[in-house]
């Protein structure tokens, strides 16, 4: 091979090299591009899920504030049904109890189970509370009326009970055989419920035909409630003792509780913020 054989090839031979060159740029330049992509790709897709995390967070933390505000004033409307005019009472418990139904069956959407379930449990408390609510309204009101009817001030220190006017003894008869009628024989509650009828309207409690209604006095449609509920006396103690009405109420407090120890239990597991629980 002479001189000019051997300049070929080294000339030859530094072209491909170039070439080669020019090729592992090209790649280079491409894979970093697609490589600047995958983590442009990547970062975004990460973004995304912080995001979709943070929304869902913000979701459940709304819908778990909106589930106890909703609990509470059904709760609320359960201990202050008595004070609302009887009319009302059904209409105003129903719209309060659709409304928990709503803000429970939202919380199954956006999970997590184990605040679900907490949520349904605390839900079938104020059932259970509901189921009672509107018959002890009816008996607590002609309680209380027959109670201040009986002793208006003190009736701890009252002195007269059947002594006295036949009214006042009338009001502490009616009311002595109201708070303990569930435990009247079944045999005789007709004819007893015939009697109690006689000694309310004895007792002075219902308000007279034209006069202006005023607090603490029974009406005739009042009455007719307090028989028909009368008539079936089922859990007559919850209903007519404040001592068994505050079973449900602490049973609904200690429901409460365990839902909102279950938010910020899943919170504190996933790191989120406990703030308004």
């Amino acid at each position: 091979m002479d001189g000019q054989d051997v300049q070929t090839a080294f000339t030859t031979l530094g072209a491909v090299f170039s070439g080669v060159a020019a090729l592992a740029a090209v790649m280079v330049a491409r894979w970093q591009t697609m490589f600047g992509r995958r983590l442009a790709l990547e970062s975004m897709s990460t973004q995304a899920a912080a995001e979709r995390r943070l929304r869902l967070e913000t979701e459940r933390c709304a819908a778990w504030r909106a589930f106890l505000r909703t609990s509470e004033a059904f709760a609320d409307a359960v201990w202050r049904l008595k004070e609302l005019d009887p009319l009302s009472r059904g209409d105003e418990l129903r719209t309060k109890s659709e409304a928990l139904t709503e803000a429970c069956s939202g919380l199954r959407v956006l999970g997590p189970d184990a605040v679900v379930r907490h949520a349904e449990a605390l839900r079938d408390r104020c059932w259970r509370m509901e189921r009672y609510a509107v018959r002890r309204a009816v008996v607590r009101s002609a309680l209380e009326a027959l109670e201040r009817r009986w002793c208006p001030g003190n009736a701890e220190r009252c002195e007269e009970r059947c002594e006295g006017s036949d009214a006042h003894s009338c009001a502490w008869l009616a009311y002595e055989m109201l708070e303990g009628w569930g435990d009247r024989d079944d045999d005789d509650r007709p004819d007893d419920l015939g009697f109690l009828e006689y000694l309310v309207r004895e007792s002075g409690v219902l308000a007279v035909a034209g006069a202006p209604a005023e607090g603490g006095v029974q009406t005739e449609d009042d009455l007719r409630r307090l028989l028909v509920v009368a008539r079936n006396p089922v859990s007559w103690r919850l209903l007519s003792a404040e001592d068994r009405w505050f079973r449900p109420r602490t049973s609904y407090e200690e429901g409460r509780s365990a839902f909102v120890s279950s938010v910020r239990a899943f919170l504190d597991e996933t790191g989120g913020a406990t703030t308004g629980f």
